[in-house]
């Protein structure tokens, strides 16, 4: 039997061993429970890391988004301001100059800061007024151009773009370059391309620091026209080269004037002025204010004739349609041969001799004058003469007409007629004789439009059309060939559009219509012209004129004081991101 002494070693030595467990289970729990706390303290700093990048990521996102939306906006309100529908406050001539970072221009290539300085930009328009300059800049500080300085789109009292809690949030727009459709060409109608860079940054924050920047590109179809509806801004008389003489304009319309760039400093300081007159050797005593109605352009160029055809019907010599007829009407020298003595006679395009007409409506009276036979004629060429068998706009063509007693009346009520004079160049012309190519009309002559079966002139020029067939450039005032004689009422009304020819007066002249030629020789006479038609209704000429050419559809943008607008898009919009 164990003694007691035996007993207490043996419950002592048990007490240690349970003592020496127990301590080593709590060390195990220790260690397992910061392993545990280890693993959740890691978790949790990956969650935390993974949210704080998170955020990160959002913010840098949604500054980059702000700044898209400011390069947008920023564009926006450029074409708001250079595309306002107020006339006193619009901007438009804007595009058609560039305005794009270049260091081998003035001021590196940004022409609008150098409206009305020094070295302003020249425009097509030489005349415009373009006193209104570029909007005030928010800055109003020395060197702050709108819209190449940043211009803020916020006001100092709204609220920030973006609450994170640190300071508020701006956003602004700038332009970094604009290339005109005249960039590639000498239009000022065509495509335009923007370069908008929207910019994010923190309020005080320096100009060099950004929370995001965005750059925008977009295309833009720029288009200049002359409104149809404004008949002060189309041009009733045109031409290169002046001898204006006492003009009398007796409707609304500008005396458009096709300068040249040698001339453009001298007739700036002359615009609205009397010496700009003088200088088109004309005289203002017969129209109130006509300083103000000449308008110089440079790069611009006259409408082609082709805006006086629809169907195109051509007059052609009988029996044989796959030819032209070409006309010779001539009261003061017959010919000898062929058509002989006849004031009226035709040809076909490929022959060289003339024949007399059949079954034209004509009337002769002869008298001697001075010993000489002399004829005037009434010649009425009807619808069913003229372009026979065909419909719509009808062409015919002359060598040349010259009348000093005689009237030639053209059944034009129910289809326009255009006049084509045929030049001197080979092909073209008969000639004989040294003859000029050229209409020529006396004071008791006449030439025009009339309705069916009637002898009273129509007044209705957008109906009779005169045109030259040459490319030479002619001789000014000193021009024989491609010309138009006028003297009186001799040709009461009629559009005349000769781009390559010459329209003088022998005496005073009135004429309702509208000219556009190359030469205009007053030689001192006055003419006296009024735009104006006599097709019922409130339609204005150039209206009456639209509608009958159906000039919307040919792409005719007039011919006139222009307007000039950015009207859409051409292609998809390029952000990058920097």
């Amino acid at each position: 039997m164990k003694t007691s002494f035996q007993k207490q070693v043996h419950a002592r030595q048990k007490d240690q061993r349970l003592k020496r467990c127990s301590d080593d289970q709590k060390g195990l729990t220790l260690i397992m429970s910061l392993m545990v706390g280890m693993v959740l303290l890691a978790g949790v700093s990956g969650l935390l890391a993974k949210q704080l990048m998170s955020r990160r990521l959002s913010s840098k996102e949604s500054y980059q988004q702000m700044a898209e939306a400011a390069a947008n906006n920023g564009l926006n309100r450029i074409l708001g301001e250079l595309n306002n529908p107020n006339p006193d406050q619009n901007r438009g001539f804007l595009f058609t100059l560039d305005n794009r970072e270049n260091i081998n221009e003035a001021n590196n290539g940004f022409s609008w800061e150098l409206l009305n300085t020094d070295q302003s930009p020249q425009l097509s328009e030489v005349c415009l007024d373009t006193s209104i300059g570029l909007p005030s800049h928010q800055q109003q500080q020395s060197g702050a151009f709108w819209p190449t300085t940043e211009v803020g789109l916020d006001g100092s009292d709204s609220p920030s773009m973006r609450d994170d809690g640190i300071s508020k949030i701006e956003t602004f727009y700038r332009l970094r370059g604009y290339s005109s459709p005249g960039t590639s060409g000498s239009s000022d109608s065509g495509e335009a391309k923007f370069i908008i860079e929207g910019i994010v940054r923190r309020k005080g924050a320096p100009l060099d620091s950004y929370l995001a920047r965005s750059r925008l590109e977009r295309s833009l179809y720029i288009q200049s026209w002359v409104d149809v509806n404004r008949s002060n801004d189309w041009g009733v008389l045109a031409a290169d080269y002046f001898e204006m003489g006492p003009v009398q304009l007796n409707s609304p319309g500008l005396i458009l004037w096709h300068t040249t760039k040698d001339q453009i400093s001298d007739v700036v300081s002359e615009c609205n002025d009397a010496s700009l007159v003088r200088r088109l050797g004309g005289s203002d005593r017969n129209t109130v204010g006509l300083e103000s109605r000449i308008w110089p352009v440079v790069n611009q160029k006259q409408p082609p004739t082709s805006i006086f055809k629809k169907n195109g019907s051509k007059d052609t010599f009988p029996g044989r349609r796959g030819e032209i007829r070409v006309w010779r009407i001539d009261d003061d020298q017959y010919l000898s041969t062929g058509c002989l003595w006849r004031v009226l006679c035709q040809r076909a395009s490929g022959d060289t001799s003339y024949s007399r007409p059949s079954g034209i409506d004509s009337s002769r009276r002869w008298r001697r004058v001075g010993g000489e036979w002399q004829t005037t004629a009434t010649i009425r060429l009807r619808e069913k003469d003229i372009c026979q068998g065909q419909t719509g706009d009808c062409h015919m063509y002359v060598d040349r007409i010259n009348l000093s007693r005689s009237k030639l009346l053209i059944e034009n009520g129910s289809r326009p007629v255009v006049i084509h004079l045929l030049g001197p160049e080979p092909g073209q012309t008969n000639r004989q004789g040294g003859e000029d190519a050229a209409i020529t009309l006396a004071n008791n002559a006449l030439i025009c439009g009339v309705d069916t079966n009637s002898t009273t002139c129509n007044q209705r020029p957008e109906r009779l059309i005169i045109t030259t067939e040459t490319t030479a450039v002619p001789d000014r005032c000193s021009a024989r060939h491609n010309t138009i004689n006028l003297s009186g009422n001799s040709l009461p009304s009629a559009w005349i559009l000769m781009r390559q020819g010459t329209v003088a007066l022998q005496a005073e002249t009135q004429l309702q219509g509208m000219i556009w030629s190359h030469s205009f020789c007053a030689n001192n006479h006055r003419l006296s012209l009024n735009a104006t038609t006599q097709q019922s209704g409130q339609k204005s000429l150039v209206q009456q004129a639209s509608d009958l050419w159906e000039w919307g559809s040919k792409g005719f943008s007039g011919y006139g004081r222009r307007i000039t607008r950015g009207i859409r898009g051409t292609g998809l919009d390029q952000f990058q991101r920097f």
